[in-house]
């Protein structure tokens, strides 16, 4: 008869086999985690390559200015911030709520009218015929003066600045006004990149319609995107007032700002993407012409030397360009003491600057805009641009 075995035996076997699985266990992990750790090493190893070889994501370029609490490299920049900001698409900005009803709006000014005699006359050579006899040619073809007389200065001018235009450093638009004497002259009218430029119309479509925008979303949220749009070039309050402008749809806004170019004659510009938003379905044009032309009826209006006001709060949007914070181009080369309100534009290979030079020592105001594209130097752009504002400004108020 066999004899029994005792419990403990049994016990030590369940104790030794419960050790084994633990072991078996313990293996399995250790393996598993060593597995985890290479794989998630191999990864960062493939995103480190991928950054160094330049990837990114959404548009290849930016839209200069400020994004809402950004800060980035100090060298572009006299105020110690940098005007370009990364360019991937951008998430629609949605207007803000609505203001309360109860808010008073007794405080806007009406918005008058736009006027029809601040389309350029049959006179302004805008054709390659006009001005034939003279020797002026198209704008599209080269040098022009458009005005109602014979003004030698401003030929002689457009043709020192055409001659001084770099031939190897992108294509250029330049235009000039001498808005004392009344002509004004442009050197390659086409349109072009305008970067932030287009914020000078999102301006000038959110003062048209400033009374009921105020009354939907109240003047202090208006105001407060105004301001840095502006003289930041704040990219986040530009999309939030092309949203307020469709009521929440941004792509209403766009049209809305589309609609005001088309009415005040802003034929070259257009309005296709958002700020920071990817320009593979669009993108935002302007030309040297239009831009000046916004810029002299901003004056124009202001000084009252306009038969009919020509744009709604023109005096808001000339105090809006006065507070300027850019003055790395039109301004940066001016005697000292000139006064200039200005709005800027870059992008990765695009330099703009268009600006009112005013209260002048001759009192010989102008309005110079500089555009520029396909650039392969933007520091010597911009150099070219401040250059040649204090060739246009020594030549009227020298």
């Amino acid at each position: 008869m066999k004899k029994k075995r005792p419990a403990s035996s049994y016990l030590l076997m369940l104790l030794s086999a419960i050790a084994v699985i633990l072991i078996l266990l313990i293996i399995y992990f250790t393996v598993r985690q060593q597995n985890v750790s290479t794989s998630t090493q191999t990864e960062i190893q493939t995103a480190s390559a991928r950054e160094e070889d330049g990837f990114t994501s959404g548009d290849a370029e930016a839209d200069d200015g400020f994004t809402s609490g950004d800060i980035a490299d100090a060298s572009d920049s006299p105020e110690g911030f940098s005007e370009r900001e990364s360019a991937g698409p951008m998430p629609v900005t949605q207007a803000p709520e609505q203001a309360d009803a109860s808010q008073d709006p007794s405080a806007d000014q009406p918005e008058p009218a736009p006027d029809d005699s601040s389309q350029p006359s049959e006179a302004h050579a805008n054709t390659p015929e006009a001005n034939a006899e003279d020797g002026a040619i198209s704008p599209s073809q080269g040098n022009s003066v458009f005005d109602n007389k014979a003004d030698q200065t401003m030929e002689d001018l457009l043709a020192q600045i055409r001659l001084a235009l770099p031939v190897s450093n992108g294509s250029w638009s330049v235009y000039i006004c001498d808005l004392s004497g009344g002509s004004e002259g442009i050197i390659n009218d086409f349109s072009m990149q305008a970067a932030s430029l287009i914020k000078l119309y999102i301006m000038g479509a959110v003062y048209e319609n400033y009374d009921s925008l105020t009354q939907q979303y109240g003047a202090q949220t208006i105001d407060g995107y105004l301001l840095p749009m502006i003289t930041v070039s704040d990219n986040d309050a530009a999309n939030s007032l092309v949203s307020c402008l469709g009521g929440g749809d941004s792509s209403a806004g766009m049209e809305k700002v589309n609609s005001f170019c088309t009415e005040h004659g802003y034929n070259s510009t257009s309005m296709g993407r958002l700020l920071l938003a990817s320009n593979e379905f669009g993108d935002n044009y302007t030309s040297a012409y239009d831009c000046g032309k916004f810029l002299k009826e901003i004056y124009q209006s202001c000084a009252d030397t306009s038969s009919d006001p020509i744009l709604a709060h023109a005096e808001d949007m000339y105090a809006l360009l006065k507070q300027q914070q850019r003055s790395n181009k039109i301004p940066a080369d001016l005697p000292e003491g000139v006064k200039v309100a200005n709005k800027t534009g870059e992008l990765s290979n695009v330099e703009n600057d268009a600006g009112i030079l005013y209260d002048t020592n001759s009192g010989n105001d102008l309005v110079i805009c500089f555009l520029s594209e396909n650039l392969t130097d933007t520091a010597a752009a911009q150099s070219t641009i401040a250059q040649l504002s204090r060739t246009i400004y020594l030549t009227y108020n020298g």
